[in-house]
């Protein structure tokens, strides 16, 4: 399974005075000479606490001791520390319920490859990702319809953050059964997300393995356009959704109707991409690649940039500055939130990475 997890240290450091720049000092904890930040008026480096590291949370804060290169306090400022955190996603997996999940899938069933590529407690996407986003779960089937009662029948895990267990269990205690109601199911879970406090993306990653049919009409499998009006209606509430076909028995086409309703695409536009999974890493892949496409590059900052301030601010991502206002840099979309575009969001999203701002004395005004 390709590597998915983007695990951000972040901070942002009020430290110094006057513009981006280069300068040396002391680390006044070692006593050995360090390059500083890149900000005139830092003299030295120590930690609050420790440096952060890849897989710390984001309360760690690197500060910085400030001095003006005198003995005398003439421009020298205290410092501050302002944090930022990602925007956290959350991700709901409605997952098909339906008796043909258990079919042959490449040396194991499709009901249990879906179950390696989401849940194997060593490999699995939500043991791997479950501190950096909100995971819920949905599965869903029905018993003949509204024939048999209930439609659709949802077997639902809310979305939250370290939830594995939970999503687990779930799974463990359940088994496919019956029909495909899609679009009823997609239209079911949506109110979750739309009520759901948590800012950042919320999306629907719908994995399945056969045509939709509904609950007034469980066979045959009619359900093409009321999954298709469905994914669309949930786009109109902030809600996008993502296909997955697991297997090859559902149509190219339905998959692109799908995908592009999820999407909001409208006439003109480019098609969105769907996932046609023939096998057990295709399938893994396909998972990694949508939760890691929506983990968000915009970063919340606890503090307020002043107007212009960011021609002071220097950003790094894994120790390398990235350019301001450039295609693969960073921009200020508004006082309180950084952008990581171009490469450097693909470098959160792709891979393990330490995210720092470092701003001049006075540009950044700490929130309180």
């Amino acid at each position: 399974m390709n590597s998915v997890g983007a695990i951000w240290a972040a901070c942002v450091v009020i430290a110094g005075c006057g513009g981006v720049g280069s300068t040396s000092g002391t680390d006044t904890g070692t006593g050995t000479s360090t390059t500083g930040p890149g900000i005139p008026g830092i003299t030295s480096v120590t930690s609050s606490d420790s440096e952060p590291t890849v897989g710390s949370s984001t309360d760690g804060v690197v500060r910085y001791d400030v001095g003006g290169g005198s003995d005398s306090d003439t421009g020298t400022c205290a410092d501050a520390d302002v944090k930022f955190e990602p925007q956290i996603p959350t991700v709901l997996l409605l997952i098909d319920q339906s008796g043909s999940m258990t079919s042959n899938f490449g040396g194991t069933d499709r009901w249990d490859a879906v179950y390696n590529a989401l849940l194997d407690p060593d490999d699995g996407l939500v043991p791997h990702l479950e501190g950096q986003v909100r995971f819920g779960m949905a599965l869903y089937t029905s018993f003949e319809g509204d024939e048999g009662g209930e439609c659709p029948v949802i077997t639902e895990t809310p979305p939250a953050l370290d939830n594995y267990g939970a999503i687990a269990a779930t799974w463990e205690a359940s088994q496919p059964e019956d029909e495909t109601p899609t679009g009823e199911s997609i239209a079911a879970v949506t109110p979750t997300l739309v009520m759901d406090p948590s800012e950042g993306t919320k999306i629907i990653v719908l994995a399945t393995d056969g045509e939709p049919d509904t609950c007034a009409e469980p066979n045959p499998q009619n359900g093409q356009e009321e999954s298709v009006e469905a994914a669309a209606a949930a786009f109109d509430q902030g809600v996008r959704t993502y296909v997955i076909s697991v297997g090859n028995e559902v149509s190219d086409q339905h998959l692109q109707d799908v995908a592009n309703a999820g999407a909001g695409v409208g006439p003109g536009d480019p098609d969105a991409p769907f996932y046609k999974a023939d096998d057990a890493q295709a399938l893994a892949d396909a998972f990694a690649d949508i939760v890691d496409g929506v983990r968000d590059c915009k970063l919340t900052l606890d503090g307020t940039v002043a107007d212009g301030g960011e021609d002071e601010c220097a950003v790094f991502v894994n120790g390398e500055v990235i350019p301001l206002d450039n295609d693969n840099g960073w921009q200020l979309n508004n006082p309180s939130e950084v952008e990581l575009v171009g490469d450097a969001c693909d470098a959160i999203q792709n891979g393990e990475v330490q995210v720092s701002i470092k701003c001049a004395c006075g540009v950044v005004t700490p929130v309180g």
